[in-house]
């Protein structure tokens, strides 16, 4: 009910009736409208003075007459009535529409009758299976009339709803009385069937709502009154739909009188368009990115043509286009905010360029990739299948630990109210995490973590830059805790013992070094208590089970490749086959959701 249109509708529809009037200011130039049922339109000048003394009405965001009423501008969106030749429509059509025409038109009351005890789930499976194609509902109390229920309301449910910590407290929410989420009765305003849709549209459109009550009487200001009689629900959707159709109807009737006559304002509002996109597109940024793209666009159709045409260049010079290739791709990497490419897309073609080059064109290869440059990709392959399995396997896992809303091990503990100590508390926690989890990982958990800790954006900035420092750190001095020390671990450049006790102390210092910094910009307030975490609640059995199960297997994977001598990724592989096999025998007997 308090959905407010959006400015692109409002300047469309009264662009539309600008352009409809302009049609019937033509027409009269050479014909008179008796024959067609309207009076006489003025002359194009007149009708070009006319929208001279146009004033624009902020509160209504449409054209309104000069010379009308400060309540006619609270009840007009076009003036229709000063001079009918300016409506192409006749009168009570299009427009000048009475809403019980347009509650005719549509059929039906346009809602939901709901009971105040009605659950949010049941109302919205009446809305939704109801002969009446409506999306709202009225909220009654025996038969007075508790308030309506819209697409609006419930986005403001869903909202609450996202910020619940577990799927049996969000379920309360679709069983909660709908009364609960309701618009009230006194906030909402009203229509009378002798209102016009003019009137109705500018109504809405002042209170930033898309749907209205028909009611017998209106209180002031079109505001609901408590003993008002409901006659049903007026859509800025239904309105908008006779209007159109009524002005579609007429306009096309003129157009057959008058052939030509439709082409000319089509032809103008085709031709503001194009303005339009000329002078959005006539700024520096939009040039740099035209000039970025038409560059792109030609590297890359001339390097398809070199390859394609085995130029004898590449294959003179395929070290200087192996280079060429790898400065190309690393620019279009750090500078992805500039050209808009996906840094992965680039990667991959730079890689693939890279090889195609080696493989065909260097050390005088006949154009073909040799049996040697195989062997050398698979073992390429095989290295990089490591660390992609890897990653895979433990990200799993901790998704898996997540469902179970394993985590609230951990965060049932934050319980300070003090900011700075909230600092360290974080700071040491996301340490610590790292070190087992990755480093990624943890620092996209505790950053969701502070989005419901932290109401304040700056305090909230910068709680997340320490969260990135203190993830860096921890990730450092474990083989598993950031991807680039397990690709060193698993290619056997580095080894678990020596990179525990000897990057533990340094990484410590860091952190510390790093917290006792940033902690002075925290400002002390009471702005935690605005926290949208929900207070702690215990954790079931079966999720601290799968916690300490998945820390287990991160853990072992270390212990279980120095004592077998196997890759690190078949031991993080075998880890993620004992959780599955754990949640299976968690969730035996049980239903797939």
């Amino acid at each position: 009910c308090h959905c407010a249109p959006s400015n692109q509708s409002n300047s469309t529809m009264t662009r539309r009736a600008t352009l409809i009037s302009a049609a019937a200011a033509l027409a009269a130039t050479t014909t008179n409208n008796a024959a067609l049922g309207f009076a006489p339109a003025p002359s194009l000048g007149t009708l070009k003075k006319h929208h001279a003394n146009a004033s624009f009405s902020a509160r209504t965001s449409a054209f309104m007459s000069a010379d009308a009423s400060a309540d006619a501008q609270t009840t007009d969106l076009v003036a229709l009535s000063s001079n009918p030749s300016l409506n192409l429509t006749p009168e009570g059509y299009g427009f000048s529409s009475p809403i019980g025409r347009i509650m005719k038109s549509r059929g039906g009351l346009g809602y939901y009758k709901a009971r105040a005890s009605d659950s949010v789930v049941a109302v919205m499976e009446g809305i939704n299976s109801g002969d009446d194609k409506t999306d709202v509902a009225l909220v009654f109390d025996g038969d007075a009339l508790l308030g309506i229920f819209t697409d609006t309301d419930y986005i403001r449910l869903a909202n609450e709803q996202a910020g619940t910590r577990s799927e049996e407290e969000s379920a309360t929410f679709m069983a909660a009385p709908i009364s609960n989420f309701i618009t009230p009765a006194p906030d909402l305003i009203c229509v009378e069937e002798s209102n016009t849709a003019s009137q109705a549209v500018a109504i809405m459109t002042a209170n930033n709502v898309r749907h209205t009550l028909l009611v017998d009487a209106c209180g002031p200001n079109f505001g609901y009154r408590e003993n008002s009689v409901v006659e049903g629900v007026v859509s800025m959707q239904d309105l908008l739909k006779v209007i159109q159709s009524d002005e579609r109807l007429s306009f096309d009737k003129l157009s057959r009188k008058f052939p030509g006559l439709a082409d000319k304002p089509i032809e103008q509002m085709r031709q503001e368009m194009r303005s339009r996109a000329n002078a959005l597109a006539n700024n520096d940024e939009t040039s740099k990115r035209d000039i970025i793209r038409a560059v792109t666009a030609v590297l890359s159709l001339g390097s398809v043509a070199v390859f394609a045409s085995h130029s004898a260049w590449l294959s003179s010079h395929s070290e200087l286009a192996m280079i060429g290739i790898f400065v190309l791709g690393y620019i279009g990497i750090i500078f992805e905010e500039v050209f808009e490419f996906n840094k992965a897309a680039v990667a991959l073609l730079m890689s693939t360029g890279l090889w195609v080059t080696y493989a065909d064109f260097y050390g005088g290869s006949s154009g073909l990739a040799s049996a040697s440059v195989l062997d050398q990709l698979k073992e390429q392959l095989a290295e990089v299948s490591d660390i992609c399995f890897f990653l895979l396997a433990a990200s799993t896992i901790v998704e898996v630990v997540d469902a179970h809303q394993g985590f609230k091990v951990v965060t049932n503990l934050i319980t300070t109210k003090s900011k700075k100590g909230l600092f360290w508390v974080i700071g040491f926690l996301t340490f610590f995490l790292s070190a087992i989890l990755n480093n990624l990982t943890v620092t996209i958990v505790m950053v969701s973590l502070l989005r419901k800790l932290i109401p304040g954006d700056d305090d909230r900035r910068l709680f997340g830059a320490m969260v990135v420092v203190a993830a860096n750190a921890g990730g450092v001095w474990t083989p598993i805790g950031d991807v680039t020390t397990t690709m060193l671990w698993i290619n056997n450049q580095l080894s678990t013992v020596p990179t525990v006790t000897q990057l533990f102390l340094p990484s410590l210092v860091c952190l510390v070094g790093s917290l006792a910094f940033l902690v002075n910009q925290v400002e002390e307030d009471s702005s935690l208590a605005e926290s949208s975490l929900p207070p702690p609640s215990e954790l079931a059995t079966r999720g601290q089970v799968v916690f300490w199960a998945g820390i287990a297997c991160l853990l072992a994977v270390p212990i279980f490749s120095e004592l077998t001598g196997l890759p690190p990724y078949l031991a993080m592989l075998t880890g993620l086959g004992a959780m599955w096999t754990l949640t299976d025998v968690i969730h035996m007997g049980e239903d797939d959701e």
